[in-house]
């Protein structure tokens, strides 16, 4: 239509006009309600919108970032990302990123993620995460479900390591293992050397490794009239169950000592205070007349060699070195030094041999030349041939005549002490009551007379603040009368084998330990006195031994004593097992 015939219409024309110019007017405002009305919700929906990525829909597909970082946000959720990161936010929590830290947030969650670390963090809780650590935070547990360790640093540099089985090695900051603690109860402590010193079983035991190797275990139960048994066992050679009672008003306790392959015999001892302490006494179980005592207290007519037969015992040429008989015995005295040294020297080599069998996979069975325990007669047939040290003399050994003329001494006061106790003053009393019958009596291991003790047993001491070893045969000196609050008295260590503690160190050992050795040092005298009464024959004049029993020292041998040393044994050996399996697994955390 051309623009002339427009004009001719004005009706046309002012419609025309009207709609030029109302138009973008209504255009203009459908446009702006549109843009500004909803304002306030449509800027709470974007942060919706964004965070549906972190909800695992895209990611689970590929389509989103793999990291996700808050600064100071509330909530930093990832389900599938594989960084996740909050510094100062409040909640952190992953369900399977390979990586979670926070610096300083309140909560660390992480389900199976393969990292997660806090430096500061209040709590932080993996349930299968491959690695958990903690630098200062309140909490950090894990179930190890799966995952290999857990650690927990402490502010001393040390840290906690948990393996997947449930065991915690406790770790120093030089990387070295100084305690075990087992899922099965079983506790351990090590020694500066990295090797097992102490173990608490979980089943009540205590067990003791000394500097030489030597496994002693010990438990203690106390019935309803609190007497208390113990049960004590050495490495896999054998030990004791002990029993208290009460006989006459007295004190008692019931000794039954177990060896290779169930053989037990018992001895007897008496109860009595000192200063606070409970000590066991010997008690003879037999006495012999006052003849037979005086013939091996004085010296002979003219001195006797006497072939003991040890040239080709197993023990005999490890010691060689250490220790040589007398060639020839100017009294009983002398021939019962020898025994006696002879004695704990087969044991010290019974429980190296036992020992090392049992930690190379070998029975238990006592190994070659050893005799047993409590022999009554270790003699052979009198040959001198067979009495020498082999390339060994008494000039050269390690155990000098002058040691040995002091453990010789202790013998003849052993002798008369008993001659006495055999002949009481008052006829028809027991001997053993002839002790003062005081509430506090000095154990004999602090008599001034008696000074001198023969090792009998494996025994750690301190010198000079380092551990060392005591072995059976060790000879050691008293040189203190009064113990300190420690129950301990100052000794000297005379003479020692070439693994044990140096020869004149000086450590401080518990007068229970001394009384035990004194002990010991009372039985053994007394098989070798049976010894020579069985075979006076084989000696120069010697008289009837004219024995009898003493009741106060009769005990029958407590019949299950082999099998409780033999649980106690075993308890010991799953115990270590357990222990050395905690100790090698999980080493990652180190």
């Amino acid at each position: 239509m051309k623009l002339s015939a427009i004009f001719k219409y004005p009706a046309t024309v002012a419609f025309f006009l009207f709609t030029l110019m109302v138009l973008p007017l209504f255009v203009s405002a459908q446009k702006k309600p549109a843009a500004s009305a909803p304002s306030k919700p449509a800027a709470a929906a974007k942060p919706a919108q964004a965070a549906r990525p972190a909800g695992g829909a895209k990611p689970a597909g590929g389509n989103t970032g793999h990291t996700n970082t808050t600064t100071p946000g509330h909530s930093n959720t990832t389900t599938a990302g594989h960084t996740n990161t909050t510094t100062a936010g409040h909640t952190n929590t992953t369900t399977a990123g390979h990586t979670n830290t926070t610096t300083a947030g309140h909560t660390n969650t992480t389900t199976a993620g393969h990292t997660n670390t806090t430096t500061a963090g209040h709590t932080n809780t993996t349930t299968g995460g491959h690695t958990n650590t903690t630098t200062a935070g309140h909490t950090n547990a894990s179930s190890s479900v799966g995952g290999h360790t857990a650690t927990s640093a402490h502010a001393d540099g040390s840290r906690s390591v948990t393996n997947s089985r449930g065991d915690t090695r406790e770790v120093s900051k030089t990387g070295r293992t100084t305690a075990v603690t087992t899922k099965a109860g079983n506790k351990a402590s090590f020694n500066s050397r990295g090797g097992v010193s102490t173990i608490h079983t979980a089943h009540g035991a205590t067990i003791t490794h000394s500097a030489g190797g030597q496994r002693q275990a010990v438990s203690e139960h106390r019935d309803a009239n609190g007497h208390v048994t113990r049960v004590v066992s050495y490495g896999h050679h054998g030990g004791y169950v002990e029993h208290g009672y009460s006989r006459g008003g007295h004190e008692y306790m019931r000794r039954t000592y177990v060896g290779y392959g169930g053989h037990a015999y018992a001895h007897v001892y008496r109860g009595y205070y000192y200063h606070g302490g409970y000590y066991y006494g010997y008690v003879p179980g037999y006495y012999y007349g006052r003849g037979f005592y005086g013939w091996a207290y004085n010296p002979w007519p003219a001195p006797f060699a006497y072939g003991w037969g040890w040239g080709a015992a197993a023990w005999y040429n490890p010691y060689a070195y250490y220790f040589a008989p007398y060639p020839v015995y100017p009294s009983a005295a002398f021939w019962l030094t020898d025994y006696l040294i002879s004695q704990n020297l087969q044991a010290a080599y019974a429980a190296g041999a036992a020992n090392a069998a049992a930690q190379a996979g070998a029975s238990s069975a006592p190994p070659a030349g050893y005799g047993g325990d409590d022999q009554s007669n270790q003699s052979s047939d009198g040959n001198q041939s067979q009495n020498q040290a082999p390339a060994a003399s008494n000039n050269a050994v390690t155990l000098t005549p002058e040691v040995k003329q002091m453990i010789a001494d202790e013998v003849k006061a052993q002798l008369a002490a008993e001659q006495a106790q055999a002949a009481p003053t008052n006829p028809g009393t027991p001997p053993d009551t002839q002790v003062a019958a005081n509430t506090d009596e000095t154990p004999a291991a602090l008599d001034p007379k008696l000074r001198v003790f023969i090792v009998s047993s494996p025994l750690d001491v301190n010198v000079n603040g380092q551990s060392c070893s005591l072995s059976s045969g060790d000879v050691l000196m008293r040189t203190e009368n009064t113990p300190g609050d420690d129950k301990a008295v100052g000794v000297s260590v005379v003479s020692s084998k070439k693994e044990d503690c140096a020869s004149g160190s000086a450590p401080r050992v518990q007068v229970s330990d001394l009384q035990d050795m004194h002990n010991s040092f009372q039985e053994q005298m007394d098989n070798g006195l049976k010894s020579m009464a069985d075979n006076k024959s084989k000696f120069p004049n010697a008289p009837d031994a004219g024995a009898h029993t003493n009741p106060d020292g009769q005990a029958a041998p407590d019949l299950t004593a082999a099998s409780d040393v033999q649980a106690q044994q075993q308890d010991a050996d799953q115990a270590e097992q357990d222990v050395q399996q905690a100790s090698t697994s999980g080493n990652g955390g180190n």
